[in-house]
């Protein structure tokens, strides 16, 4: 078979175009070659539904060859789409452009998009590679059901240190998935998690470092993840083809419920970061476990954007919410690049997420992660100890007082990596105090401190590590005793009630 489909995109264009491509018999693959001029520039969605309706391809098309191919394995389908047979009926193919960029770049140009459409084995560059997630008994929308949520990486007992914020070339990121990987290693990376926007990974390329599945939703009033997804959410097409509606607010709340139904964890990324900052201001907080703290901190507005952050999430913690601090590169950049004005490359795993696990598990990480067992840092590690009456705790946990008026926690850290001597405060409901600092060996530095949590009262207390001039270093989650019930329901009640604080 062979097929040309061609759309004028330019100013006037709607968000959705369709067309049905006829499959007159079986075929062994499907081959698409994409004919645009300005591909980065396009940077529409393509999708592609076979003969019974079920999605076998999902893409941004923005820095990624221009062949695409589903093929009986893994190996020959490109990235984002679903291998196996190629039905004899009407598929279909949808093309949602971003018609706000569209008028941002074309002005009064029009340009031309084709799809050339055959049934010729094609040789691709970016496949999914050995590991395959999804199969063609998935269900409707795409469904994990191959995913090894419980594959072993790791036996030890420790820190593992990863990066919940990260893009390839599925989506707007300009590395292959091979690529990652490889800077992945070099930033010994334990685990990876892939958040595209709007669209989901179908496999991965054979890589020691765990990967555990993600997703950014992202919309014109915010970006926020997912982690844990076993499934494509239900309104992610609906905001794809109008991330700008008014409706846009439902869907995403929508997407968080599912979320709380169906165990995924749930991030707000970059929320006071210039334009994409987090306008949502009706969702409910009870729906956000995680709060990026730390997002690409190489990034022209990134300092003052992670502090308010950090700042707000000490309030929305006095408040009475748990929801922890997490980081992400949020990196779209080639290794070697930089942005505008910045002194270092945007490189994945900086900052660096580093969870606490007895083992190392997709599934063990991801309960460790929703018990606040993280710590976010950049060009160290940190070694905490958190003791009281001779019980052991980790950062996210709850410490009893019991029968007496008040418990002794003895709090220690360990810092490594440091050329200069770092400042260290300890974070007490709000109130920093700070920690006397002991080299103990060359570029390895102790802080230690004493406080009370009283009987009958909500109290918490995190730590925060800097360098002399106030450059973020470290954050270690919370501990805390107690509770309280939030008078703030939404995240738009909390920022007003900031306001002025952060």
């Amino acid at each position: 078979m062979r097929e040309k489909i061609s759309f004028e995109i330019n100013k006037n264009t709607d968000g959705i175009l369709e067309a049905e491509v006829l499959i007159s018999e079986p075929l062994e693959v499907l081959s698409i070659m994409v004919d645009v001029e300005q591909v980065e520039m396009l940077m529409g969605y393509l999708f592609l539904q076979d003969e019974s309706g079920k999605t076998r391809f999902q893409k941004l098309l923005g820095y990624s060859e221009r062949v695409i191919q589903i093929g009986p394995s893994s190996e020959c389908t490109t990235i984002g789409g679903v291998p196996g047979k190629i039905g004899q009926g009407s598929w279909k193919l949808t093309l949602c452009i971003f018609t706000e960029e569209v008028r941002k770049y074309l002005g009064a140009q029009t340009i031309p998009v084709t799809f050339e459409i055959t049934g010729e084995k094609k040789e691709i560059k970016e496949s999914i590679g050995e590991e395959c997630w999804v199969s063609e008994e998935q269900k409707c929308p795409l469904y994990y059901d191959q995913f090894s949520w419980n594959q072993k990486f790791n036996g030890e007992e420790r820190w593992y240190k990863g990066d919940f914020h990260t893009h390839t070339r599925l989506s707007d990121g300009k590395e292959t998935v091979a690529n990652a990987m490889e800077k992945a290693k070099q930033m010994q990376m334990d685990f990876y998690v892939p958040t595209e926007h709007n669209v989901i990974h179908t496999g991965w390329k054979h890589t020691e470092v765990m990967i555990v599945p993600g997703v950014e939703v992202t919309a014109e009033k915010g970006h926020c993840n997912l982690f844990g997804i076993d499934r494509l959410p239900s309104r992610i097409k609906e905001i794809i083809c109008r991330p700008a509606s008014e409706q846009a607010e439902t869907w995403v709340t929508e997407i968080l419920q599912e979320a709380a139904e169906r165990g995924w964890l749930v991030s707000i990324n970059h929320p006071f970061l210039h334009v994409w900052k987090w306008k949502f201001h009706s969702i409910p907080l009870r729906l956000v476990q995680f709060l990026e703290i730390v997002n690409d901190p190489t990034y022209e507005y990134a300092k003052e954007s992670n502090e308010k952050a950090i700042r707000f999430l000490d309030l929305l913690w006095q408040e009475g919410y748990r929801i922890y601090g997490i980081g992400g590169s949020d990196s779209h950049n080639l290794i070697e690049e930089r942005y505008d004005r910045a002194l270092e490359p945007s490189v994945a795993g900086d900052p660096g997420t580093y969870v606490f696990s007895k083992g190392l598990t997709p599934t063990k990480l991801l309960q460790n992660l929703r018990k606040g067992h993280v710590y976010v840092s950049r060009y160290c590690t940190l070694e905490v100890e958190i003791t009281a009456d001779g019980e052991t705790y980790l950062p996210g946990e709850h410490i009893p007082v019991g029968t007496k008026e008040a418990v002794r926690i003895q709090y220690q850290v360990v810092i490594r990596g440091l050329e200069e001597c770092p400042v260290v405060y300890a974070v007490i409901n709000r109130v920093r105090m700070g920690m006397e600092l002991t080299e103990i060996e060359k570029g390895v530095y102790e802080a230690k401190t004493e406080i009370l949590f009283s009987a009958g009262e909500y109290e918490w207390m995190r730590l925060d590590v800097r360098k002399e001039d106030g450059t973020f270093l470290g954050y270690v989650n919370p501990i805390y005793h107690g509770a309280k019930t939030p008078q703030c329901k939404t995240f738009g009640e909390m920022v007003q009630k900031a306001s002025g604080m952060i």
